[in-house]
């Protein structure tokens, strides 16, 4: 088969596994069932991420790109970024604009942030999220960083981890302080990155001042704004949607959330007493309004699994 599909036509993708997949049968059609539901995803995975997704084997996945008309899963994974990153470009808010598109089209970002929600449950079971978790959970000093968009989704994890974890620092902004904090960070501590919707000079300069430092680092990105691979040790790709004036991170503040709370469970015995001196000191400093039952509850029913699991 010759393929004439060219790096930037999603469209042709998509017609070209709709013809073949009816002919397909078995592995070969499970591989291109998930890569018609999730071609972001494929299109920063290595043939073993690619099989383990679809719950095949990496000559399946090889012989799936030959199938398609590729000589190689290097080309295929060539011509697929280039239709994501693309698409990606096509959606900024400038150019919706400029086009006027018409229509009650907000329902359909919100159906395409489920889909990058739901694509979380498939992160959890891979490898990348276990030694992720491993690494901020056996962590001297986690970093918590993200910059411009992300700077917010970085303090609010940052928050959390700092109830759980004795020595957490937040950064948003390269400032004389970071660099300070710098010169005391090592190969012992672990740096938490977020980059989201676009990749920023900022981030780039944060995750080389940290390889110099040995620090090693858990990339949290959208596929648009991966760092470079020598410069982190873990990364969790996760979709943002685009296409409004701003960009949802929702999925990527779940993902945060998730990661916290496995840290939490994974240092049981640690979180459970760290948690308890939290309750203490904000019940006596009246930290919260008094008489809000839920939340009380919620932190209750915490403490109980995390006390639970230190047993």
């Amino acid at each position: 088969m010759n393929v004439t599909m060219s790096p930037n036509d999603r469209r042709s993708l998509m017609a070209l596994l709709d013809a073949e997949i009816p002919t397909l049968s078995g592995a070969q059609r499970r591989l291109a069932l998930y890569l018609r539901e999730r071609p972001e995803r494929v299109s920063f995975m290595t043939t073993t991420d690619f099989a383990q997704a679809a719950s095949t084997s990496q000559s399946s996945v090889t012989r799936f790109a030959l199938r398609l008309g590729f000589d190689s899963y290097a080309s295929f994974s060539k011509v697929l970024s280039g239709v994501v990153l693309n698409e990606i470009r096509n959606k900024a808010p400038t150019e919706r604009f400029r086009k006027q598109e018409g229509g009650n089209h907000l329902l359909g970002f919100i159906e395409q942030e489920m889909d990058h929600m739901r694509g979380l449950a498939e992160l959890l079971a891979t490898p990348e999220f276990g030694r992720s978790v491993d690494r901020l959970a056996h962590a001297r000093r986690i970093i918590v960083a993200g910059f411009a968009a992300t700077s917010s989704t970085a303090e609010h994890t940052s928050l959390y981890f700092s109830r759980l974890h004795p020595h957490v620092h937040c950064v948003t902004s390269l400032e004389a302080n970071v660099l300070t904090h710098l010169t005391h960070w090592s190969a012992q501590d672990t740096a938490l990155l977020f980059t989201a919707p676009r990749l920023t000079n900022d981030a780039l300069r944060f995750a080389a001042l940290l390889q110099q430092r040995g620090v090693p680092v858990v990339l949290v990105a959208d596929p648009s704004s991966l760092v470079a691979p020598d410069r982190v040790a873990e990364t969790l790709i996760v979709p943002v949607t685009l296409g409004l004036t701003t960009a949802i991170p929702s999925a990527m503040l779940m993902l945060a959330s998730l990661l916290v709370d496995a840290v939490a469970l994974q240092q049981a015995e640690r979180t459970s007493s760290a948690l308890q001196i939290f309750e203490e000191l904000s019940t006596a400093n009246k930290f919260f309004v008094k008489d809000r039952k839920s939340s009380e509850v919620s932190w209750a029913e915490h403490l109980k699994v995390v006390g639970g699991a230190a047993q």
